[in-house]
């Protein structure tokens, strides 16, 4: 059993048995058939299906503040059959079982990406060589890891661990001193691994708003007795379709260089949230997820930077109006 990254393509490749002339794809998914597809070919000849695709239709990760992990249980057979379009009588068949996370592999790393175990759920410092996260002081968190019974959960650290060790493996917990802008600010994505990972943005934010409208030109003409004339009270202009959004800008602070692929992945995730204060009670906090507005990232280095530290634009990712139908 694999642990396979399901936002790059993960193939299976058989060899046709001597008899057969089709092979059929059945996709099991957290218990229930999904999926079957069916393909003619010839024997002694490779068949081959493509899963990642069809699997990630049933991703659904989702953040409110509790930390969850989020994986498929998949399982495959290819049935070969003796005739064509998988008719005529049973040959063979072949099976494999994955857990499938929303993950991906680069380029780079060739075909089939996979995540080893006992580890952490978090890119590994390539410049230290070791798994190091960037926490506010004296706040408590959660880090993503794959234990040694192959099982996906969280592990915890409290307001004045300064590391941690699960199953042999060490991760350093560097704490920042942002008192002037409270704790900073949380983003919370969906990394590489497919995993929940906090990124904390220790310096300023910035909120704006941006508006969408609409306008037609409206006929205030009074006519009466004969006569004609408008009130100045009433717009010739009006206004409808009027949409409002909330944009935060947000100021990482200084990072190390090693810490840079952590920004490149947030970029690069499709689910994104931000902790942010309650506007209605600031007493508490709420999650919100938001859109990455910018699209490109210029990675910087101590050499060419001295200092290292990102601003990213993000944009809630519902309209300021409640337009939920």
């Amino acid at each position: 059993m694999a642990n396979i990254l399901i936002r790059s393509p993960r193939y299976v490749t058989q060899e046709v048995p001597a008899t057969a002339n089709s092979g059929k794809l059945q996709l099991t998914i957290d218990g229930t058939l999904e999926y079957q597809i069916v393909k003619n070919a010839s024997a002694a000849s490779i068949i081959t299906f493509e899963i990642a695709e069809l699997c990630r239709d049933f991703v659904d990760i989702t953040f409110n503040g509790s930390y969850s992990p989020e994986t498929l249980d998949i399982t495959l057979a290819i049935v070969f059959m003796s005739g064509l379009n998988g008719t005529g009588s049973y040959v063979s068949s072949y099976t494999e079982a994955h857990i499938g996370y929303d993950g991906y592999g680069t380029f780079m790393q060739g075909a089939d990406p996979v995540i080893s175990v006992p580890n952490y759920l978090i890119t590994k410092d390539p410049i230290k060589d070791s798994f190091n996260i960037y926490i506010p002081e004296n706040t408590s968190g959660k880090i993503p890891i794959i234990n040694a019974s192959n099982i996906f959960t969280y592990a915890t650290y409290t307001t004045s661990d300064t590391s941690i060790t699960y199953n042999g493996l060490d991760c350093n917990i560097n704490r920042i001193n942002c008192t002037k802008y409270g704790i900073g600010h949380k983003i919370t994505f969906v990394n590489r691994l497919g995993a929940l990972q906090d990124l904390w943005f220790f310096l300023k934010s910035v909120r704006s708003t941006e508006i969408a409208k609409e306008t037609y030109n409206s006929n205030t003409l009074i006519t009466s007795s004969g006569t004609a004339t408008y009130s100045v009270n009433a717009p010739t202009k009006t206004v409808y379709n009027k949409l409002a959004k909330t944009k935060v800008t947000l100021s990482s602070g200084y990072y190390p260089e090693g810490a840079n692929h952590f920004f490149e992945e947030l970029l690069i995730s499709e689910q994104i949230w931000l902790t942010q204060p309650n506007p209605y009670d600031l007493t508490q906090t709420q999650v919100v997820p938001v859109i990455i507005s910018s699209n490109s990232f210029t990675m910087k280095t101590s050499l060419n930077d001295k200092l290292i530290e990102y601003t990213m634009d993000f944009e809630m990712a519902f309209d300021y109006i409640n337009n939920v139908r």
